[in-house]
């Protein structure tokens, strides 16, 4: 998308949607502004204390965009046009003229929905805010979507001051309104702070405030739901009915929902717990973060109006993204609030100071230092023990007299983890933050993941070895794949205390814990994926390479004794599972679905000596050649048609 180019229509209006639009798009994009300035007028009776900049293509309030488009050089033309309801009357004109598709974006169809109605007739798809009005467009046969407000994380930031009023609140207030009432009757028990700000002075103000109010005009889901959440001070919010509101966040867990006759015993209820207020605040901010920032938002809209979504992401969807490495809330165990405020958890066995490797624990440890989460220490040895164990970066941690091995170092964290998320991590890896998040991220958003990671393969389990290994770099999608590597991946704790997975202690001390763990996870039907991020470094075996023999329990071995040791047990564990009933199928690899799937979008594309290629690489790696002689037919019949197709063409021009 870096090539892309969208003309942003808009007035020019810094306290709009618009503006949060715009800084999304110029991390994507080339972003040219298009539209009129503000009136002094207009100016002057708002008094927002800000200065607007012009747009980049100064127009008035009803532009033919004909002629604009005719006054601009062709390679200035737009590739996507996305007007965005501001304020004031500007509806541009002529607008089939422009040479590219046309998407708006409707923020108050619950106020303007007749205008908004005959205005998305102009567009070739139409993003609303208010998802409570999708049928009244749909019914119409316009192609609507919906897509709710957000947050900017950068500008409805967390201060850290002093939260120095019970609650506050930044808006309007227009005599005799439901709004006023409702603030006239708090302000009488709680006191109540008010002003007009914007930008950042109103997420200052939101972050001195312990509680922020909110209410919706007419059931609308409007913005200061989500910039107060961004800023981590707990939202007290009435409830906008079929807005989305009740599937995006939970009253009680992420913020607080009041009745107009109970408002002030819901606010004098948090003022008085604080703990509890500001654990729901913070949960709030994290979910909004996770899934609801205009970066978010354009992401979605840019997929729907370009490459082919279907449709943007449902309350549900949204809400499972919005939950990735948030911890669960569960009201059978209350004591769960009091172990661990962290959202994930990093296992790391620690056996030596990796003396193969530039990479060490305490390098680990330093990756770690401005991560958030929970840092488990197995040590599987004294001597590094007694160095380390007092480390500030590590929370917990276990101390073996003897080497255990990984499995069994693995389960002992895990045993120790109380958070949603379990990273398990290699002491010789080097690792950002960014390769954390988008494993994480991927975890809870892929289908039925269960174990996450950087790097995996497709396996040839009859003969224990790899059909395929994916290392960094080599792809750039996720993939579902037979096994995730063992040196970094991220799983739930839920799968290992509800015993749907275990680290398989008879590998001890080291090998096929991987092979595994995927098979665990695919007879349970659940996926192994892979995601792209290149946010790390790691040297493959490099503490085994440093050492001649490899000490555990009172027994001394080789790697290669290891090795074949544990591959005899992995192939008659699995073999004999494999040969119970309804587990026929489990030991079939993913690669023959891979290889057909990359074939056909090959033949898509007509590349088909590419995908004559491709399979020719795929049958050098297995010997079973039944599935490639079908896709060859396959490919050879594809290939005589489009022949046939450009022959007909051919005689049909002569």
């Amino acid at each position: 998308m870096s090539t892309l180019h969208v003309w942003l229509a808009c007035i020019a209006y810094p306290i709009t949607g618009a503006v949060y639009f715009e800084r999304a798009l110029k991390q994507l994009c080339r972003t040219t502004t298009i539209g009129p300035s503000l009136s002094q007028e207009l100016l002057q009776r708002l008094n927002m204390g800000l200065t607007p900049k012009d747009l980049d293509i100064c127009t008035g309030l009803n532009p033919d965009m004909g002629k604009i488009i005719s006054d601009t050089d062709r390679s200035d033309y737009p590739e996507l046009y996305l007007w965005v309801e501001t304020s004031g009357d500007y509806y541009p004109s002529n607008l089939d003229a422009l040479p590219c598709p046309k998407v708006c974006y409707l923020v108050d169809s619950h106020i303007n929905l007749n205008i908004h109605l005959e205005w998305a007739k102009q567009f070739d798809m139409v993003f609303i805010a208010q998802r409570e009005y999708l049928k009244d467009f749909r019914s119409r046969g316009i192609r609507a979507h919906w897509l709710p407000l957000g947050c900017d994380p950068e500008v409805h930031c967390r201060f850290d001051v002093p939260k120095i009023h019970p609650v506050g609140f930044v808006g309007s207030i227009k005599d005799g309104s439901r709004r006023e009432t409702l603030l006239t009757t708090l302000a009488r028990q709680v006191p109540v702070h008010y002003e007009r700000c914007y930008l950042n002075d109103m997420a200052l103000l939101f972050s001195q405030s312990q509680i922020v109010f909110n209410s919706a005009i007419k059931n609308d889901l409007n913005m200061r739901v989500f910039e107060a959440m961004s800023t981590g001070s707990l939202l007290l919010t009435d409830m906008a009915r079929n807005s989305g509101q009740d599937e995006l966040f939970r009253n009680g867990e992420d913020y607080a929902v009041y009745r107009d006759s109970n408002i002030c015993d819901v606010a004098k209820f948090y003022l008085e717990n604080n703990a509890l207020r500001e654990q729901i605040a913070e949960r709030g901010r994290r979910l909004v973060h996770n899934a609801h920032t205009y970066a978010h938002r354009i992401d979605d809209l840019l997929a729907v109006a370009l490459k082919g979504k279907p449709d943007t992401f449902s309350a549900e969807e949204l809400r499972k993204q919005s939950l990735a490495g948030v911890p669960e809330i569960d009201a059978d165990i209350p004591a769960s609030i009091c172990i661990s405020n962290a959202g994930r958890s990093f296992v790391i066995p620690v056996l030596d100071m990796s003396p193969a490797s530039e990479y060490n624990i305490l390098t680990l440890l330093d990756d770690l230092a401005d991560v958030e989460g929970d840092v488990i220490i197995v040590f599987n040895g004294q001597e590094v023990a007694e160095q380390l164990k007092n480390h500030p970066r590590i929370t917990r941690y276990a101390i073996m007299k003897q080497n255990i091995g990984v499995a069994r170092a693995w389960n002992l964290g895990f045993e120790i983890a109380v958070t949603p998320t379990v990273f398990i991590l290699n002491a010789d890896l080097h690792v950002d933050r960014a390769a954390i998040y988008a494993l994480e991220q991927a975890l809870f958003t892929l289908p039925d993941a269960a174990c996450v990671g950087p790097q995996g393969s497709f396996v040839e389990y009859s003969l224990a070895r790899d059909f395929i290994h994916f290392d960094k770099g080599t792809f750039n999608t996720p993939l579902e794949v037979d096994a995730v590597s063992g040196f970094f991946f991220a799983v739930r704790l839920q799968h290992f205390n509800e015993k749907i997975i275990r680290f398989e202690n008879g590998f001890t001390p080291c090998y096929f814990e991987e092979w595994d763990l995927g098979l665990q996870i695919k007879r349970a039907g659940l996926k192994n994926y892979i995601v792209p991020t290149s946010a790390y470094d790691h040297h493959w075996s490099g503490s085994i390479r440093a050492l001649r023999e490899i000490r555990f329990y009172e027994k001394s071995e080789t790697a290669g004794e290891i090795l074949s040791r544990n591959r005899r047990m992995f192939l008659n564990k699995w073999h004999g599972i494999a040969n119970r009933e309804n587990n026929k199928q489990l030991m079939e690899s993913g690669f023959f679905a891979y290889t057909a799937s990359h074939v056909q979008t090959l033949v898509s594309e007509e590349r088909y000596d590419d995908a004559r290629t491709c399979l020719i690489e795929a049958s050098q790696l297995c010997q079973d050649d039944t599935i490639f002689s079908t896709l060859r037919r396959f490919i050879d019949i594809m290939a005589s048609k489009a022949d046939e197709q450009g022959q007909q063409k051919d005689r049909t021009t002569l």
